[in-house]
């Protein structure tokens, strides 16, 4: 038989992509247009990144929210959308923002009514749509909410109401509050600022200030089960330690222990000391009251210890804490790292720590949330000079980083409202309020566990190429470099459009890296008639992917096998295929409903030129059904319809 070859065409499609993060960190991206005030940074489960800021507007505010995706493109409308159509007044105070295992973002703030502050509620999904509409939910008198999400939608509330602490629970998805009124939490000395955490089986602990002398106060902690009822027979208190009223502390939930890095003060003077404090489900405190001291310094000197940051590592046996330190007149700076064994509170890193920066004029100081990289911990800090920084370090407490330092905001502009997510797709991001242009604007800028910033592909491809040859598609591809490459996915689309993988091919580096050249193919046995459009998408071991270009090949077939007909259409019995064949080959006829569900299949022998086969469809219930060619050797796999009377 004479084989007749087809015409194909191949054509590269250069890959558009809307990437926000640069290496240029004297400009970072700019979150909005709109100037901001404070901003609260909250990161999801799979890399993206909420902004939360308020905006002024006709001489109040307003609080937005934007979403940035893992390489910086902002999805939501440019300047995010609003959280509540009601003015926070022409003051902004402390707001709180959380995610939810849904990624939904939730956020306790405050609106003003007359003279009076009332606490407000409300959330967005990250498709920007409101969950509890364009007003949110009123809680009642008081400012400063803190939220935290307890699962199946429901979601703790807490906030300051005139030296009292009222609490509430919210349920996303009914929309409204659960109990019929608000909780209160009160003592004689009044109480304020409350932070509360999750834990197991809806159960959830708040962490709150107990005035004693202004500007001080004690820290505790209550817990409560899912009805709002308090677990404990009265509040633990965790410190002795005057602390700052008013500061928030960092706060962690583990299982059902609370975990707070904090600081302050025993003589009411200028001299503060950093702690890590445990607390268990039944309210004792393991190390102690105070829980473990960041530093235990001996002699004359004895540096100030500030803003312990906490974070934690899942399944880990240690707590990682980072501190700024200064001199007896708060004049210099430092940053140091520790790291608590979680049952004993002991320090793995000395008894006075990893000292990260000393003490000295260019006055280090560590901002934002501590987070966490595979090889150990990483933050961001400013100096004297206003430039913002970041470091890694490995799991000693030692810089993983050629030159110590990164920069993440290369200007010396006023920066100040900094948040830092946790590690995902191998990277954080930082945001921050700047002074630029003679205003205040919300910033972001990314920052990978290895010190780099801007989009770094982890693979670097060559052009992706195909041809097709005797009804195979073959595709090739080079690295000219790898870095924890898995490997590549290859996708195909049949207008460019709409991807589906086809083939997968592993890499050929040595645990993924390499630096040398590496050639890669693959084959496609069954392409489609018509367009058939190839990408690969490379994938690497943390979960990061990227794309190759795009090349389309043209099928137009001049052989193969064509179901050009079947009738009688509808039938109530035998069911005629007509099929015109190029070759002699065994094939199969399959039979499927409206569902997609197989209800009959039929082999049959193919001759070269015109084939009639027959089907009985009798036994077959009334209604519309599809008929499907399927042959081992060609792949026009035509589909017809039929109706069964």
């Amino acid at each position: 038989m004479k084989k007749t070859y087809l015409f194909f065409l191949l054509i590269s499609i250069s890959l558009l992509t809307n990437a926000q993060w640069n290496t240029n960190t004297s400009e970072n991206l700019k979150v909005a247009d709109l100037t901001s005030a404070d901003i609260v940074t909250v990161g999801t489960a799979d890399g993206r990144t909420y902004v939360v800021y308020y905006a002024p507007f006709e001489g109040d505010y307003f609080l937005r929210v934007q979403l940035l995706n893992d390489d910086g493109t902002k999805l939501l409308e440019p300047d995010g959308v609003v959280l509540a159509r009601r003015k926070s007044g022409s003051a902004t105070y402390v707001f709180s923002a959380a995610v939810d295992a849904d990624d939904n973002l939730i956020v306790g703030f405050q609106y003003e009514k007359g003279d009076t502050l009332r606490a407000l509620f409300n959330g967005v999904t990250p498709k920007g749509k409101l969950l509890l509409g364009e007003v949110g939910l009123e809680l009642g008198p008081g400012l400063s909410p803190s939220v935290v999400p307890l699962g199946n939608g429901d979601v703790a509330v807490a906030w300051d109401n005139n030296d009292t602490i009222n609490y509430q629970k919210v349920n996303i998805n009914g929309g409204g509050a659960i109990w019929p009124q608000p909780k209160i939490l009160t003592t004689p000395d009044g109480v304020t600022l409350p932070q509360l955490v999750a834990h197991t089986n809806g159960t959830f602990g708040m962490v709150y200030q107990q005035k004693t002398s202004f500007p001080f106060s004690n820290l505790y902690e209550q817990r409560y089960d899912n009805d709002g009822n308090a677990l404990w027979a009265s509040p633990v208190q965790l410190s002795d330690y005057a602390t700052a009223i008013f500061h928030s502390y960092s706060v962690l939930g583990i299982g059902d222990d609370t975990y707070v890095g904090y600081y302050g003060n025993s003589s009411g003077q200028r001299r503060f000391d950093g702690f890590v404090q445990r607390i268990n489900a039944d309210g004792s405190l393991p190390w102690g009251l105070n829980g473990s001291g960041f530093a235990s310094y001996t002699g004359a000197f004895d540096p100030n210890c500030f803003d312990v940051n906490i974070a934690y590592e899942t399944g880990a046996a240690q707590i990682w804490a980072v501190s700024t330190k200064s001199d007896a007149d708060q004049f210099n700076y430092g940053i140091a790292v520790q790291k608590f064994d979680m049952a004993s509170g002991s320090k793995l890193l000395g008894d006075n720590g990893k000292t990260v920066f000393e003490i000295n004029p260019n006055s280090e100081r560590q901002v934002g949330n501590l987070s966490l990289c595979p090889s150990g911990p990483i933050f961001t800090f400013y100096d004297i000079t206003n430039k913002l920084y970041a470091t890694g370090l490995d799991r000693n407490g030692n810089f993983e980083w050629p030159g110590d330092k990164s920069e993440v905001g290369a200007t010396t502009n006023a920066k100040s409202r900094y948040g830092f997510t946790s590690v995902k797709h191998n990277q954080a991001i930082a945001v921050w309020q700047e002074t630029r242009d003679g205003a205040d604007y919300a910033y972001a800028q990314n920052i990978y566990c290895d010190g780099t910033t801007g989009i770094i592909l982890p693979v670097t491809l060559t052009n992706l190429k195909g041809s097709l040859n005797n009804r195979i598609v073959t595709l090739s591809w080079q690295t000219k470099s790898e870095s924890n490459n898995k490997g590549f996915h290859i996708q195909r689309s049949a207008d460019g459009s709409i991807f589906s993988t086809v083939s997968y091919v592993a890499t050929k580096a040595t645990v993924g890296n390499s630096n040398t050249l590496l050639d890669y193919s693959a084959t496609d046995i069954k392409p489609s008639n018509g367009n058939n459009f190839y990408r690969i998408k490379q994938e690497d071991n943390d979960g990061r992917f990227t794309y190759s270009n795009v090349v389309l090949i043209k099928n137009t077939q001049t052989f193969g096998m064509h179901m050009n007909n079947v009738y009688p259409n509808p039938s109530n019995g035998d069911l005629n295929i007509y099929v015109e064949s190029t070759a002699t080959d065994k094939v199969s006829f399959v039979v499927t409903d409206a569902t997609g569900k197989i209800v009959k299949q039929l082999n049959a022998d193919l001759t070269n030129g015109n084939n009639n086969i027959h089907i009985n469809i009798a036994n077959l219930s009334a209604g519309n059904y599809f008929i499907k060619l399927i042959s081992k050797n060609f792949y026009e796999n035509a589909v017809q319809h039929f109706i069964k009377h």
